[in-house]
């Protein structure tokens, strides 16, 4: 039962994480997905990412499809977007979650986007 667990938690790393990189390589700046939203391109750019690597590993001559085989290929591949997301300037996504998320622990409780103010009151300023 534990092994099973253990796969299932390995297999949402390995497709959450590449999934995860790639949006930031395609979106890199947090205005362009909110958190809700990334998680969603996340979901499905990691499958879509976990089925060309099976894809690829599975070719005959270059390995047979194991999870060891699956692994390391995913990881080379996490490796090449995280150069990707640092030169598109990525990470500063990484930061603000951060940042979120160390608020919400100090107040005691999850940070709120800031309200947009109405327009009367954003001419006064």
């Amino acid at each position: 039962m534990l092994e099973i667990v253990g796969y299932v938690i390995l297999g949402l790393i390995l497709v959450m994480v590449p999934g995860f990189l790639l949006s930031i390589v395609l979106y890199p700046r947090r205005e362009n997905l909110d958190s809700w939203s990334r998680a969603a391109a996340s979901l499905g750019l990691g499958a879509m990412l976990a089925a060309l690597v099976g894809y690829v590993v599975s070719i005959p001559g270059l390995s047979s499809l194991s999870l060891e085989s699956f692994t390391i290929a995913t990881s080379l591949l996490c490796i090449v977007l995280i150069i990707m997301a640092y030169l598109r300037g990525g990470f500063a996504v990484l930061r603000g979650y951060k940042g979120r998320l160390l608020r919400g622990q100090q107040k005691g409780e999850t940070a709120e986007e800031p309200q947009a103010r109405p327009p009367e009151e954003a001419k006064s300023l």
